[in-house]
């Protein structure tokens, strides 16, 4: 079978070329164009493993390759996140001298999907959900259909991966997924499921709560098996200060920050997870006077430069 592989240069582009109509009494006409971001693609990929085509987004350093090739980011609502994240890379050298760590700006893969926004929250809530018996009661209003996060990192590792590795220098020894509230909760589940799949975990204000905390019965699993071959990976949790806060403008919406308990839930899992040892190197992060949906934008930002910054313990990498 023959993969669509659809490389366009420039990604954002304005939705009508000659840009907004000029008002009657404009003095100064000039002409608007589309925006693009250099050094950025984007693809189209089928899907045998999801059924689903799936958009992908691709930003690539400036300059030649490292010797072992780039490292990668895989990074969840590629649709949303990825123009943020892409700008952070290009900016990589000056966060680095800042703060401390080496400057080698990675590729950032941004995982989308072609269509509208009620299509991609149908198909992300079933792609970033991992399967349970049951899922009758998820407490989801976006999408039907969940339990779908095996068969998305399928598609990751078996599918777009090596798609990638066709045509640009990667690292695969250097691998971090990255994501947000549900993408955070697939970034879980594949820590728990497949610790081995990637070098770097990076988990902003996962929704540990999803059907009951079912994301963490794969513990003792994972436990099992740090315990009989230790885990090297590196794990960032991240969450906003607010997001157990109820917000009164929500009404009795507004309590569910309350019994999601995001803060408690994530910073519970740090401390279990740091308490491992080995060559398991975890990290907390709690955003001040961030509530949920401002989160991702310091996570992004300290995600980078986590999985940038060389292990701080032997081993971890």
């Amino acid at each position: 079978m023959r993969i669509p592989l659809f490389l366009a240069a420039g990604l954002l582009t304005a939705s009508c070329s000659s840009g907004p109509t000029p008002r009657a009494d404009s003095v100064v006409q000039v002409d608007w164009a589309p925006v693009t971001l250099p050094g950025t693609f984007q693809f189209d990929l089928a899907s045998t493993h999801t059924g689903r085509t799936h958009r992908m987004f691709v930003a690539i350093p400036e300059g030649p390759a490292p010797a072992a090739g780039h490292p990668v980011i895989y990074l969840l609502d590629g649709g949303s996140h990825f123009p943020t994240l892409e700008r952070l890379s290009r900016a990589l050298p000056r966060l680095a001298k800042g703060f401390g760590v080496p400057a080698a700006p990675p590729i950032i893969v941004g995982l989308g999907y072609p269509g509208d926004t009620a299509a991609s929250d149908q198909a992300r809530g079933e792609d970033y959900t991992p399967p349970a018996p049951d899922l009758s009661n998820t407490g989801d209003r976006f999408s039907k259909k969940q339990g779908g996060a095996d068969r998305f990192l399928d598609f990751v590792k078996k599918e777009l991966e090596p798609v990638l590795a066709a045509r640009l220098p990667l690292d695969t020894s250097r691998t971090a997924l990255m994501g947000h509230s549900y993408g955070g909760l697939l970034v879980v589940h594949a820590l728990f499921t497949r610790p081995t799949s990637f070098q770097t975990f990076i988990a902003g204000s996962p929704s540990l709560w999803w059907n009951h905390r079912h994301v963490l019965t794969g513990k003792p699993s994972f436990l099992a098996h740090h315990a009989a071959t230790p885990v090297r990976a590196r794990v960032l949790l991240t969450v906003g200060g607010l997001e157990q806060t109820p917000r009164k403008s929500q009404g009795e919406r507004g309590m569910l920050a309350v019994e999601r308990r995001m803060v408690d839930n994530t910073r519970e899992l740090s401390g279990e997870l740091s308490a491992l040892g080995g060559g398991l190197e975890v990290r907390f992060l709690e955003f001040p006077g961030e509530d949920h949906y401002g989160a991702w934008m310091p996570m992004l930002s300290r995600g980078l430069l986590f999985f940038s910054a060389p292990p701080l313990l032997p081993g971890a990498e």
